[in-house]
């Protein structure tokens, strides 16, 4: 009876201190154990800018009356001021792709050189838009500047007769050239400054004085925007 009693002692001793030691090793493996990685915020593709673009014009023409040309015939297209938007999408980091537009400003087209003192020839009203491929560099934390490069179109909605009666505009393709930054406030939200300047040519038909003319209008503008980005 003694041996029996002396055996299931042993028995429970040696139970209690393997629950211990298992106790001891859960314990040090919690403090131990590294902590899981933080999850990483999902990288946001999308941007979109919106805010005010003014454009500013390097312009010139070539005028045939009667099928001759005029020599010094000039145009004068004062700047303009309207509001644009771009949405894009980002690939990577670095490459994006754009796409811009903007509500139709008129363009004034005003006679100059020899043609001075006939007043405004016409009046245009046109939407600018453009596709852009995108570099944007990294490395710089909140400042985050980008270059682009891409196709342009100029369609024109309708046209007003000036002193040329039955004004014709064409619509016009060109090449659009971007640089600007953006200025991340946090995450999402940001400012930026852009500035495109678009290669872009257009034909414009009519009559001045009962005489038939056609005229290649250089429009070639700089539109400067500035306004608030969003990423998503």
């Amino acid at each position: 009876m003694t041996a029996i009693r002396s055996a299931i002692s042993v028995f429970l001793a040696a139970m209690v201190g393997c629950a211990g030691a298992s106790a001891a090793d859960l314990v040090l493996r919690e403090s131990f154990s590294p902590s899981p990685p933080p999850s990483q915020e999902r990288f946001k593709n999308w941007y979109l800018h919106v805010g005010p673009a003014g454009l500013i014009y390097s312009e010139s023409v070539k005028l045939k009356a009667g099928g001759g040309r005029v020599p010094g015939a000039d145009v004068r297209i004062p700047a303009s001021l309207t509001f644009a938007a771009e949405i894009g999408y980002f690939l990577n980091p670095n490459f994006a792709i754009g796409a811009a537009f903007g509500f139709p400003p008129l363009t004034k087209f005003e006679a100059r050189g020899v043609l001075t003192g006939l007043g405004t020839l016409g009046k245009a009203s046109g939407g600018p838009a453009a596709l852009m491929a995108q570099y944007h560099f990294t490395g710089f934390g909140r400042f985050q500047p980008y270059v682009g490069v891409g196709p342009a179109i100029l369609y024109i909605f309708n046209e007003n007769d000036g002193t040329v009666n039955n004004l014709k505009v064409e619509h016009a393709v060109g090449v659009s050239l971007q640089a600007g930054f953006n200025y991340m406030i946090d995450e999402s939200w940001g400012v930026f400054v852009d500035a495109k300047k678009v290669i872009l040519r257009t034909r414009g038909s009519g009559s001045l004085g009962g005489v038939p003319i056609k005229a290649e209008v250089t429009l070639d503008p700089l539109v400067l925007q500035a306004g608030v980005g969003y990423r998503f």
